[in-house]
């Protein structure tokens, strides 16, 4: 199975049935997307959104290591977690920042340069090393070589963490959408507290046998007033959006307004893409004003662009 874009220049390999988080992102000036394929992963790959035409770019890992979850950082590079390693690759090449020691880490992110209390702070999810029934937010500070567990109460399971541009943290809980933020309660301003809320029960939930199976939240995508969702299941994928709330969910702990800011986010969902194929190398931007979303899905690469609502394949995959 050959990956071919838009005409036919050759890419890569990709295996459709692999699932980890963080598998592409915009540039910061939307022309482009960054993305990784799952049976070629000790590389990357780089689209083109006028030509279509794909570079590869090659990174410099150990032989026993791949990429296994991919972001964009401040200033553009490619930070990229593997099975042991946080890593950055720019014009320089590819460098190490240091050991993760963290079993399945996958959904990293990276909190925004102003407008944090935990600027420029890496975060991952990842096994907890006390109880490996619990998935928990793992973090570093910039130009550290640990990482630091955080707690979150009453949830023993978050993923796929992502920042807007002002700080905003949003992250999957159980299937479902959350925003949370971070408490530095250590003394040195370590965020070793997550306080999160659900916002969206967007998760597909049944147990009819005659259904291909449930979905959960895979990957979120701030961008412009919108917030893209990616859920994935066995082997069902379906695209959303959904219209980002200005006001922060914790700004009000009352119970009738939980209920009313939940209400009101689910009822701007819309499915974008919902034919029920696994959706992969997911990212959105919002870069000129213009929202747009970047997607895999049955051997095809779409852009779907938000003014007309409709999505255009950039490229193919053949077999």
């Amino acid at each position: 199975m050959k990956l071919f874009p838009t005409p036919c220049l050759l890419l890569a390999l990709i295996a459709l049935d692999a699932v980890f988080s963080g598998e592409a992102f915009f540039s910061a000036d939307g022309q482009s997307v960054t993305f990784v394929s799952t049976t070629e992963s000790d590389r990357l790959h780089r689209i083109d959104l006028d030509s279509h035409k794909i570079d590869t770019i090659r990174v410099s890992l150990p032989k026993d290591q791949s990429i296994t979850s991919l972001t964009i950082g401040a200033d553009g590079e490619a930070l990229f977690l593997t099975e042991s390693a946080a890593w950055v690759h720019d014009a320089k090449g590819t460098r190490k920042l240091s050991d993760i020691g963290v079993e399945n880490a996958g959904g990293l992110a990276v909190a925004p340069p102003k407008g944090s209390p935990v600027a420029d702070w890496m975060f991952l999810a990842g096994q907890d090393k006390d109880d490996a029934s619990r998935r928990i937010f793992y973090c570093r500070k910039p130009g550290s070589n640990s990482w630091n567990s955080t707690f979150c109460r009453r949830t023993d399971r978050v993923d796929a963490a992502v920042f807007t541009a002002d700080g905003r943290f949003f992250f999957a809980s159980h299937g479902d959408l959350w925003e949370g933020e971070f408490e530095p309660d250590d003394g040195q301003g370590a965020p070793t507290t997550l306080n999160g809320v659900r916002i969206a029960p967007v998760a597909f939930l049944n147990t009819d046998a005659s259904n291909g199976g449930s979905m959960y939240v895979h990957t979120i995508m701030p961008a412009g007033e919108s917030i893209y969702i990616c859920l994935r299941g066995h082997h069902l994928g379906q695209l959303l959006r959904i219209s980002l709330n200005q006001k922060p969910a914790l700004q009000d702990s009352a119970m009738d307004h939980h209920y009313t800011y939940m209400a009101k986010m689910l009822s701007s969902a819309e499915i974008i893409d919902g034919e029920g194929s696994p959706l992969f190398c997911t990212a959105a931007t919002a870069a000129g004003g213009r929202e747009r979303v970047f997607y895999l899905k049955d051997h095809k690469l779409y852009l779907w662009t938000r003014d007309t609502g409709r999505a255009e394949e950039i490229g193919h995959l053949n077999d």
